[in-house]
């Protein structure tokens, strides 16, 4: 049974594959031939409906789900139907706000969400979304770290420059106190003091 899940799960991430460059490729000749057209909004193409189920048509048609959420545009993303199922469609929103394109805030609660709903998911499903918990973890950490990288940056950029003024205006005394020991320096009826 693992095997034959594992090999539905290879099998579908293949066509999601294929699907994915099929759409890249048909996105691209759309927006050649329509510069101007307004955006048109197509829903993921499914072959059942989405369910909350472990059996294999259960898990492609979750997959093929997620493979529209990451390719899709906002637009798209704002103008999905979700289910009529309340608790299909709370997972469903919870993968539409986890689109990297969204803000931080937003996929951090996100996550939060899809793991309290995944405590009452089948197993299998579970197992399914667990993978775009811990990637969108990973990329919250690393935006995280950005952030505070940037901070830090901007910080020393700060000082480094409170530092260059400072070390101007240390030259400007030493040009100055220069001037003055020059002129103090010149004998008052033209020789050099000794």
């Amino acid at each position: 049974m693992k095997i034959l899940f594992i090999l539905l799960l290879l099998l579908s991430l293949v066509g999601c594959q294929l699907l994915q460059s099929e759409s890249a490729q048909t996105s691209t000749e759309a927006e050649i031939v329509n510069d101007t057209a307004v955006e048109q909004v197509a829903e993921p193409e499914q072959d059942s409906e989405l369910i909350l189920a472990d059996d294999g048509a259960s898990l492609l048609t979750w997959l093929l789900f997620k493979d529209w959420v990451l390719n899709s545009s906002m637009l798209q993303r704002e103008q999905l139907q979700l289910s009529e199922d309340e608790q299909v469609a709370d997972i469903q929103l919870s993968l539409l706000q986890l689109h990297p394109e969204n803000n931080y805030l937003t996929r951090f609660r996100a996550q939060m969400q899809l793991a309290e709903r995944l405590m009452v998911a089948p197993p299998e499903l579970a197992a399914l979304f667990s993978w775009e918990l811990a990637f969108n973890q990973k990329l919250l950490e690393a935006e995280s770290a950005v952030s505070a990288l940037t901070r830090i940056n901007g910080e020393l950029q700060q000082e480094l420059e409170q530092k260059a003024a400072r070390n101007r205006e240390l030259e400007q005394q030493i040009e100055a106190l220069t001037q003055i020991e020059a002129r103090l320096n010149q004998p008052e009826n033209g020789e050099p003091y000794e």
